[in-house]
């Protein structure tokens, strides 16, 4: 490979240069219009072919300006340190057959909005990206804006392996790998032993056409919204896919694995245990070979602290519950739009299970065989012993019992539990949440003196007499504006004050896209507290993101809505929405 300084001193700073390839290319292909690669035949790189790596410390150093680079058939391009500076972008492409990039290391703030490699195998050969480390990034990127790190185009026919690629990229997407299997050419991506940090919205997506994921680690810190780890879609192709001798920490936030449609999906030794944010779970670590640091990967170096995940201390399939008996208990939210929350109680034991590829999640929660959970564009599965006596689906997803498909109406009630409030003579006014669904009691005086304002909120006054309530999930939240009453949760006294600690906001933002053609999307932060809002009848959606002082979201022909205190310190929108923001409503 012919280098631009062949003769460098390994042991002196590497210096900036401009390569043959980027005086030699010019234009950018843009992402949003899908990145066809085939429309970037006239970029050309003037990079040699070589097969051999240079030897260790050097490589060149490339400032970021929008350039793009081209890597074609047969072609190797190594040892390259990039700068982002202060968000500058790069596009580097890849496409033919037998390719190859290694040593590739960032270092700067990766941009908004971009995607840095572009590749795939257009031939019946095997290319290769190994030995590349993304960063940094500050996390702040809006849901909208974030970057994707190596897009694989639909025209991906041959083989890649992704080896040793370390996305240390919080707030962007890692490897976006699944269009060849449902909307391509259904090429092959295999890969190993790479490691993704806080990556939004995914860090490892593939498809069921032959693809896999062994031996990864992908890290949700629990500090920012975060969706998924991993996620597989169905595909066209068939072949499947493996997910295999990899950990998966989501600290509460997000997704471990999650399908798309019903792929055809192996699952063995995953770990899906939860760090709980503080950084010390010892399984929080970096794979074997994979590199820390963007010098690191340019010279060749590598990183990482173990090799493996071990085989005995993992889910590997259906054969840790084969203590139980075969029933089974599917919650399929596929294909459907926004989250499900679902509840079910059985007469004997239940325990988490891994049915059609389902992963095992932290926040289902099973007690004395009573099983609370959620899920939005994936599936939940237990097994369990005895009868299914109630079942409570709030949402659009199918449940499905030793595997056929159950109405919920045939189990139980709807909505199982009983909130009473017994006025004391005092008036008061109270505002009641749950996390599924509430509705006032007809013929009772909650028909009368309370307003269901949103599916899981209600707000009424009280002074004397009772007032019911029917609603499934837990009770979250029982405010007392002003005065006080009795409370009874299912025939038990319960202190309002353990389940009220959260103080009304008074202010309100609201962002408006019911008169709008098209999404809108957006994003702001305040410097109090935030919270979603029914306010003005705005919809309460899975979608919408809250990190700390931080929240995101989409309308389109609809209302959002968020209760908050203090100042908006930032605010970005996308599209056509109309914002109000209107202080002390509360008090008017």
């Amino acid at each position: 490979m012919a280098r631009d300084q062949p003769d460098r001193d390994v042991d002196s700073p590497a210096e900036t240069t401009a390569s043959d390839d980027e005086r030699n290319s010019s234009g950018v292909i843009d992402r949003r219009s899908y990145l066809k690669l085939a429309g970037a035949t006239a970029i050309t790189a003037g990079v040699g072919a070589t097969a051999a790596s240079a030897a260790s410390g050097d490589y060149d150093v490339i400032e970021a300006r929008g350039q793009t680079i081209r890597i074609d058939s047969g072609e190797t391009w190594e040892n390259k340190l990039i700068d982002f500076g202060d968000r500058n972008d790069i596009l580097i492409v890849a496409k033919g057959t037998n390719w190859t990039i290694r040593n590739i290391g960032f270092t700067g703030t990766i941009p908004y909005n971009e995607t840095i490699f572009g590749v795939c195998d257009s031939g019946s050969g095997t290319s290769v990206m190994e030995n590349i480390y993304f960063g940094e990034s500050t996390g702040e990127q809006p849901a909208s804006e974030r970057s994707i790190c190596i897009w694989v185009d639909p025209d991906h026919s041959g083989h890649l392996d992704v080896k040793r690629v370390n996305f240390n990229v919080p707030g962007n997407n890692g490897i976006y790998g699944s269009a060849p299997a449902y909307n391509g050419d259904g090429g092959t991506i295999a890969l190993d032993h790479c490691y993704g940090n806080d990556c939004h919205h995914t860090a490892f997506r593939i498809g069921d056409c032959g693809m896999s994921i062994e031996n990864c680690v992908s890290y949700k810190s629990g500090t920012r919204a975060a969706n998924r780890n991993s996620w597989v879609w169905e595909g066209n192709y068939g072949g499947g896919a493996t997910v295999r001798n990899s950990h998966f920490i989501t600290n509460g936030t997000g997704s471990s694995l999650v399908t798309h449609g019903d792929p055809d999906l192996t699952v063995e030794n995953v770990h899906t245990d939860d760090g709980r944010g503080d950084g010390s779970n010892p399984r929080h670590f970096v794979p074997d070979g994979c590199p820390e640091s963007g010098e690191q990967a340019a010279s060749g170096g590598t990183g990482g602290r173990a090799s493996s995940l071990p085989a005995d201390n993992g889910d590997d399939g259906d054969d840790a519950t084969d203590a139980l008996p075969e029933n089974t208990l599917l919650v399929d939210g596929a294909g459907t739009s926004g989250g499900t929350r679902y509840e079910f109680s059985v007469s004997g034991a239940a325990e988490k299970a891994t049915i059609k590829g389902t992963m095992i999640e932290d926040e289902d929660t099973i007690e004395s065989g009573h099983v609370t959970g959620t899920v939005a564009n994936w599936k939940d599965a237990f097994r369990f012993d005895g009868e299914l006596t109630d079942l409570t689906v709030d949402g659009d997803a199918r449940i499905y019992v030793n595997g056929e498909r159950v109405d919920p109406a045939d189990y139980g009630q709807r909505q199982p539990h009983v909130l009473t409030l017994v006025g004391n003579g005092s008036a008061a006014n109270y505002e009641i949440t749950v996390d599924g669904m509430i509705d006032t009691v007809a013929s009772n005086d909650s028909d009368e003196y309370a307003t269901v304002v949103s599916d899981n909120t209600v707000e009424g006054s009280i002074e004397c007499g009772a007032q019911r309530f029917k609603f499934s999930g837990t009770l979250t939240d029982v405010t007392f504006l002003d005065g006080s009453a009795h409370v009874y949760l299912d025939d038990q006294r319960i202190d309002p004050d353990q389940y009220g600690e959260q103080e009304l906001l008074p202010h309100a933002i609201v962002i408006d896209g019911t008169d709008t053609d098209g999404e809108s999307t957006y994003s702001f932060s305040v410097d109090g507290e935030v919270v979603t809002s029914s306010y003005r009848d705005a919809s309460i959606d899975s979608g919408d993101e809250i990190t700390g002082n931080d929240a995101s979201g989409s309308v389109n022909d609809q209302i959002d809505a968020y209760w908050f205190d203090g100042d908006i310190t930032d605010f970005r929108l996308r599209g056509d929405a109309a914002v109000d923001v209107e202080y002390n409503v509360r008090s008017k």
